[in-house]
């Protein structure tokens, strides 16, 4: 094979593996939203991700360990562990589709949140996919009927502000780790501090939250949960980052944020078959709009007398 045609096969395979990525990350708002039916959502978050964080720990023994690892992992695991959080919380009182285009909002909002801890402002393109998500937001959370914005448009919301401020912080601060290291630190923080929202909303206290009536719930532990956990913590966590640090080893991060996009677009084309749900042509408009603007404010646009370098 010649030299050209290796790169090009590793590339196209790299795309492929990202894809692949991307579908599952979309099919896991299904099978979560299969799981709240009956299932507390913190205990299940702390069950995925503690046994997604046991599986890594054998892999850690000969791994070196760099200054401030833990600092850093807890750091940036309790902004994970906070989005994990209200996006499954979320997902108790909005469907599967929404929530995915709602948190997909992250991709746009990360510039912003880049310059609140750099200083850098946004480009041109950032501003026009920040305009072109706001109006698809609006579309996606307002009801046709005019009711009120549903509580859990408003947790996928600030679920994708969190994921935002969670990608700046990780940048900043995993190239100063190993990744395998790094990410087992995020997980079982993720999973201690799932333990303890669950904890939390079962005292009196949370009483007045809407997602304490579920949380009260006991684990439902049937072939069905059992399954569903196994999947999110094994391919749904483990196997995606593995698959996602391979594949972004072999392309820019705006080619690999563009990928990303078709999270949303996988998890409503699943749900309509799996769940029955449909969007409708304002939910269609507003995914469309929110789509949109997560491509255009990872693209380039030319200035001109700006040539291509």
């Amino acid at each position: 094979m010649s030299e050209t045609a290796e790169p090009r096969s590793i590339r196209l395979r790299a795309d492929l593996t990202l894809v692949a990525v991307t579908f599952i990350w979309g099919s896991s708002f299904i099978v979560v939203k299969n799981v709240l039916r009956e299932a507390p959502p913190l205990a299940f978050l702390f069950l995925r991700f503690g046994l997604a964080a046991l599986l890594l720990a054998p892999l850690l023994a000969r791994r070196k360990r760099t200054p401030g690892l833990l600092r850093d992992g807890v750091v940036v695991g309790s902004l994970l562990a906070s989005g994990m959080a209200l996006q499954v919380v979320g997902q108790l009182d909005t469907t599967a589709s929404k929530a995915a285009f709602l948190t997909g909002l992250s991709v746009v909002l990360t510039p912003f949140a880049a310059y609140l801890r750099t200083r850098r402002l946004p480009t041109l393109e950032n501003g026009i996919g920040i305009s072109l998500a706001s109006a698809g937001f609006l579309l996606l959370t307002f009801p046709r009927d005019g009711g009120a914005i549903s509580r859990g448009d408003l947790c996928m919301l600030a679920c994708g502000v969190v994921f935002a401020f969670y990608i700046v912080e990780l940048a900043q601060r995993a190239p100063k780790h190993d990744t395998l290291g790094m990410t087992a630190v995020q997980l079982g923080t993720v999973a201690v501090l799932a333990a303890f929202f669950s904890l939390a909303l079962r005292t009196p206290l949370a009483a007045g939250f809407f997602a304490a009536a579920a949380e009260a719930r006991p684990v439902p532990w049937d072939r069905s949960f059992v399954t569903s956990v196994l999947y999110l913590a094994t391919i749904g966590t483990v196997g995606t980052f593995f698959g996602q640090t391979w594949a972004q080893r072999q392309m820019s991060a705006t080619h690999a944020a563009i990928l990303f996009a078709l999270e949303p677009v996988f998890a409503a084309l699943l749900a309509a078959p799996l769940l029955g749900e449909r969007l409708g042509s304002q939910g269609f408009a507003g995914g469309a709009l929110v789509l949109a603007g997560i491509v255009v404010s990872e693209l380039r646009l030319r200035r001109p007398g700006i040539g291509n370098r």
